[in-house]
C-alpha cells in the first residue's frame, strides 16, 4: 500500500467518525435556516444632464453591479435628474431605488434626514465616476468641496465603509491636500479612471488600502433608445457604418452664464490664450473632417456630448467646411439622452471626439474611436491608453493634423482590425469591471 493511499485512508477514517456527531441528512433539513439580507450600496451619481457623460456613468455602473452583483440591493441618490433621465434608469434597472435631496437641508441647518436614514442603513458608500476631488483645475470653489467631503466624514462617524469608483485626479492646490488626504487615506479603495491619477494620488500622499487602475463606469452602459435613434439616422440620411461621428470642446461659455463666473473650462469669455487654444484644435478637427470626405464620400454627423457645443458646431465647424463638404455634414441642433446617443453611436462607422465619453459609450458597443484630447482639461484621456488603445490617442494640442487623419484612414482602410482592436480593449475593460466588483463584494462581507 503506497502512503498516499495509506494517508487518504487514515484520513477518510477521520471523517467517518466525525459524521457520525453530525445530525442526520433528514434533522439538517428540518432546521430553520437564516436568510442573510442583502447587502446594501447606497450610489452617489448621476452629476448633470446637459453632458451625457454625467448621464451615462450611471447606468453604466448600475450594470456592472447588475451582472457582477446582482443581489445587492442598490439605491441611487443623484445630484441632477430630469424626467427622461429618470424615465430611463427607472426602466432599464426597475429593482434599483431612487431617493432624492441634499444631505444639507439648508445653512446651519440639520441633515436632510431621508438622505441620512439612507447612509446609516446602507453597506457601502460608493461614489461613482467624476473628477471631483480637485481644486484650482478649473475653479477655487472651497465652499464645494466642504459638502463633498462631508459625504465621506459622514461615513466615518457612522462606521460605514467607503469607496470611490473610476475617478481622475489633478490638481490638490492648498489648502486642499490635507483634507483630502483625510477622506481617501481612509477611503476602502480608490480606484483611479487613468493610470497618471493613480500616480498623482500616490506622489500627494494618499495611502488607502486598496489604490488601482478601475475603468470608468461609462464603459458599462448598455441602455438604448432603439426608436428614436433610428428615427433621427433615417431622416438624417446617416446609413449604418457609413458616418464618422465627431465631438467638440470649446472655450465657449454654457447658457446663461454670468459674466462674473470663474470657470476655466467654462469661460463666460474666452482668454486669448483660449481662443488661440481653440483656433488650433479646431483647425485639425476640421481637416480631419474634409479629409474624411473627400476620400471616402461618405457622411460626418456632429453630434453634441455637451449641450452648450451645439451652436460652436455650426460656427466653428460646419461653417468653416468648403461647400463641397458641407452637403455631408449632419450638424445635431437638439440635445439627446444617453440612450439614443448610444443607439446612434451603435451605428457610426468611428467616433472622433475631443470628449472622452462618447467614445467610451461607443467602445461599449464595438465601435472604433479616436480621443483628440486637450490635456488641459484633465488627465482622464489617459484612460484609453490604459486599456491598450494608446494608438488612438492624441494630444490635440501637440499631435500633427497628418497623424490624426492618417490614423482615421488606416481605420477606415482595415475595419475589421480595428474593430478587433476596440473589442480587445473593451475585454480588459470588462475583466477590470469583473475585479473590481469582487473587492467590493469582499469590502461588504
Amino acid at each position: 500500500m503506497t502512503s498516499n493511499r495509506r494517508e487518504f485512508i487514515k484520513n477518510s477514517g477521520k471523517l467517518v467518525a466525525g459524521s457520525l456527531l453530525l445530525p442526520t441528512v433528514g434533522a439538517a433539513f428540518t432546521q430553520p435556516m437564516k436568510t442573510l439580507a442583502p447587502k446594501k450600496i447606497f450610489l452617489k451619481s448621476a452629476w448633470a444632464t446637459s453632458n451625457i457623460g454625467d448621464i451615462g456613468h450611471t447606468p453604466g455602473t448600475l450594470r456592472i453591479l447588475e451582472e457582477h452583483y446582482p443581489e445587492a440591493e442598490v439605491t441611487l441618490w443623484p445630484s441632477v435628474v430630469n424626467a427622461e433621465v429618470e424615465a430611463m434608469l427607472s426602466k432599464r434597472f426597475p429593482k434599483v431605488r431612487i431617493v432624492k435631496g441634499s444631505l444639507q437641508q439648508g445653512e446651519g441647518e440639520p441633515f436632510n434626514p431621508v438622505i441620512l436614514k439612507e447612509f446609516q442603513d446602507t453597506d457601502l458608500f460608493l461614489y461613482n465616476s467624476g473628477m471631483h476631488f480637485n481644486f484650482g483645475l478649473f475653479n477655487y470653489d472651497w465652499n464645494s468641496k466642504i459638502g463633498l467631503v462631508t459625504q465621506f466624514l459622514l461615513c466615518q462617524e457612522l462606521g460605514k465603509p467607503y469607496g470611490l469608483y473610476g475617478h481622475s485626479f489633478d490638481k490638490f492646490a492648498e489648502p486642499s491636500p490635507i483634507i483630502f488626504r483625510q477622506v481617501l487615506n481612509k477611503a476602502a479603495f480608490i480606484y483611479c479612471r487613468d493610470s497618471a491619477s493613480l500616480d498623482y494620488l500616490k506622489e500627494h500622499g494618499v495611502k488607502a488600502p486598496i489604490m488601482e487602475f478601475g475603468p470608468d463606469g461609462c464603459f458599462g452602459i448598455d441602455t438604448l433608445d432603439e426608436p428614436k435613434g433610428l428615427a433621427y439616422l433615417k431622416a438624417n440620411g446617416l446609413k449604418e457604418k457609413e458616418f464618422l461621428t465627431v465631438i467638440i470642446r470649446s472655450h465657449t461659455p454654457k447658457p446663461n452664464t454670468s459674466p462674473d463666473t470663474k470657470d476655466k473650462l467654462n469661460p463666460p469669455q474666452a482668454t486669448p490664450e483660449q481662443k488661440a487654444q481653440d483656433q488650433v484644435r479646431f483647425e485639425k478637427m476640421n481637416a480631419l473632417i474634409t479629409a474624411w470626405v473627400r476620400q471616402t464620400q461618405k457622411k460626418v454627423l456632429i453630434a453634441p456630448e455637451v449641450f452648450k457645443e451645439m451652436t460652436a458646431a455650426k460656427t466653428m465647424v460646419f461653417d468653416q467646411q468648403p461647400a463641397d463638404v458641407q452637403k455631408y455634414i449632419v450638424v445635431r441642433d437638439t440635445f439627446w439622452n444617453a440612450d439614443e446617443a448610444l443607439s446612434v453611436y451603435k451605428r457610426a462607422h468611428t467616433v472622433v471626439g475631443m470628449e472622452p465619453h462618447s467614445l467610451i459609450m461607443a467602445l461599449a458597443v464595438g465601435v472604433p474611436v479616436i480621443h483628440t484630447c486637450p490635456f488641459t482639461y484633465g488627465k482622464k484621456g489617459w484612460m484609453f491608453k490604459d486599456i491598450g488603445l494608446g494608438e488612438w490617442l492624441f494630444d490635440i494640442d501637440k499631435a500633427p493634423k497628418e497623424d490624426i487623419i492618417n490614423t482615421m484612414l488606416a481605420i477606415h482602410k482595415d475595419y475589421k482590425a480595428a474593430r478587433q482592436k476596440a473589442a480587445q480593449g473593451m475585454n480588459f475593460v470588462k475583466q477590470r469591471q469583473k475585479d473590481t466588483v469582487q473587492t467590493i463584494r469582499k469590502v461588504m462581507v
